[in-house]
């Protein structure tokens, strides 16, 4: 299996911005790896004080301190600049990336990534839009001819790039259950940024207050620098969670500073917000905002007194949820994760990639991704995806060499495995005949795994005929290990086809009444390979 290194640079102050828009790449990356059968090693380098959000993604991340921090904790802020250029230096040449995915500023948030760009393989720039005056500044422009690829997060590019696509989300119900919101009541997400700016402790308890006087549930994201004093009570949810976007379903409208990655979430969810725009040296909040203000998604607060009254008005709207899903509509983080791997990847493998992580698929497994700690139910979902597919460009080569050896052996081999844009129908059976037969996804997998593996020659097709035969025969047992154990007495099969084995031992498993007699009896006249397979159930088919 190959391995890949890629290494995500986002520092840039003590909040979550970078960090976020880093993780949603690497998280995809990680995706198109596992269906390529690549291993995928991802760190992410950061300065935010809310640096677990990447432990939750299963992401490792090496933590430096915020120039806040810093500040707040007495130092010398002279001696700041060269601790940051030492231990970027070091953190990037013990790392040896084969990838470096750098956020926003190329040399870096001091100028300390310019000595250490050439130790890595591929230089990405994520290049989300910043003010004028700060793109036309030398130090800025003239460092872009070091990256070997732009990711353009916007409109321009990919689009913008978020940490959860729409099918990802929570169900409203379930949403509103988390979030202890009840059915007739009003949600309203509060959200000032990070939480770190100095004016923040005193205009947020008075910004929920004044929406609780409405009769709204107030849900509030104070973010991981917050300090001020916390409202607790009823008709309020105090967040302690970070970037908790799979909860925005639940949403009826919100209140938010507008940042690139929260606008984008509101945005993208489909959620009426009213934005307050924070002042930022290189972000253009003010711009934000006021485009979803003229698409008649969002109202633009200029004081917080203002907003009850805003927020009602754009409540009453009726179209402002449809309005605000048409500036977000879909999730760039795949297409950028696909462009950053772009070099390190063939083109081949990406495209193949790409044409089956569409969201159909995506909509598909969440069951399935949703059911692992962490990154692992992706992983799971991810190989589900690569066993239906055909697996990758190489391993399609490898399958259409064994094919053509079986041919000049003189067997009968169909041609290779199913056109790769058939991987959302081929899925869609697959969850519709577990859904049908009970069969936990996790145990389908190992199947499916189990059968393909015994089976080298087979294609996707090939594995869902099988399972159209076995799965409800093994589903009357209701020993889904015991039809594990089966396959695991299987030896691998050259001659006999999948579809003829599925047929055959279902037909023959219908004669008996436990699981475990039959697979005994399988495992005893099978002898560890002493005999063919076919012959085997041949000689279980006239004992039936």
């Amino acid at each position: 299996m190959a391995r890949l290194r890629v290494v995500s640079y986002a520092i840039n102050g003590r909040g979550l911005g970078h960090l976020t828009r880093q993780l949603a790449i690497l998280r995809q990356v990680q995706r198109i790896c596992a269906v390529l059968d690549i291993t995928a090693e991802c760190w992410v380098l950061t300065s935010s004080e809310g640096d677990t959000l990447a432990r939750r993604e299963g992401i490792p991340a090496l933590k430096m301190p915020s120039k806040a921090m810093f500040r707040d904790a007495g130092l010398e802020p002279s001696r700041y600049l060269s601790i940051a250029r030492g231990w970027v230096l070091n953190a990037v040449a013990g790392l040896q990336p084969d990838v470096l995915l750098v956020d926003t500023f190329p040399a870096g948030s001091f100028g300390e990534l310019v000595p250490v760009l050439e130790l890595a393989k591929r230089r990405v720039l994520v290049a989300r839009r910043v003010r004028e005056e700060f793109a036309q500044d030398p130090s800025y422009s003239a460092l872009l001819p070091l990256f070997d690829s732009t990711i353009t997060p916007d409109a321009r590019g990919t689009g913008p790039i978020m940490l959860r696509s729409r099918h990802e989300l929570l169900p409203r119900d379930e949403a509103r259950a988390a979030l202890g919101v009840a059915e007739d009541a009003r949600a309203i997400y509060v959200s000032l940024g990070g939480g770190g700016d100095l004016a923040v402790p005193t205009q947020l308890p008075r910004l929920v207050d004044s929406l609780l006087g409405r009769g709204h549930h107030v849900v509030v994201g104070a973010g991981p620098l917050y300090s001020g004093p916390e409202r607790r009570g009823p008709g309020i949810t105090w967040l302690s969670r970070y970037a908790p976007t799979e909860l925005f379903a639940g949403l009826d409208g919100a209140v938010s500073a507008a940042g690139y990655n929260t606008f984008h979430e509101l945005m993208h969810a489909g959620v009426p917000t009213v934005f307050v725009p924070q002042p930022r040296i290189a972000d253009d909040q003010e711009e934000r905002a006021l485009r979803a203000e003229a698409a008649g998604a969002a109202r633009v607060a200029s004081t917080f007194e203002e907003v009850p009254d805003l927020l009602d008005a754009l409540l009453a709207s009726g179209n402002a949820r449809s309005a605000a899903i048409s500036l977000a509509p879909a999730n760039g983080a795949v297409a950028a994760a696909v462009e950053a791997l772009t070099g390190a990847v063939t083109a081949e493998d990406l495209a193949m990639a790409q044409s089956v992580l569409t969201p159909e698929v995506s909509q598909l497994l969440e069951p399935l991704v949703r059911s692992g700690r962490g990154p692992e139910g992706a992983r799971k979902a991810m190989k589900l995806v690569r066993l239906l597919s055909g697996g990758s460009p190489s391993q399609q080569r490898r399958r259409r060499a064994l094919m053509l050896e079986l041919a000049d052996e003189g067997h009968d081999v169909s041609d290779p495995g199913p056109p790769r844009d058939h991987t959302a129908q081929q899925l869609s059976r697959f969850v519709g005949l577990c859904t049908a037969h009970g069969v936990p996804l996790d145990t389908a997998l190992l199947l499916a795994e189990g059968l393909l593996k015994k089976f080298p020659a087979a294609r996707g097709s090939d594995l869902l005929d099988a399972a159209d035969a076995l799965f409800p025969a093994w589903a009357r047992f209701d020993d889904w290990m015991g039809a594990v154990s089966l396959l695991r007495a299987v030896p691998t099969q050259r001659r006999l086809a999948l579809p003829e084995f599925g047929a055959r031992v279902a037909a023959w498993l219908g004669q008996h009444d436990d699981l475990f007699d039959a697979v005994r009896a399988f495992s005893r006249l099978e002898g560890a390979g002493s005999r063919p397979v076919a012959e085997v159930l041949t000689m279980l088919e006239e004992r039936a």
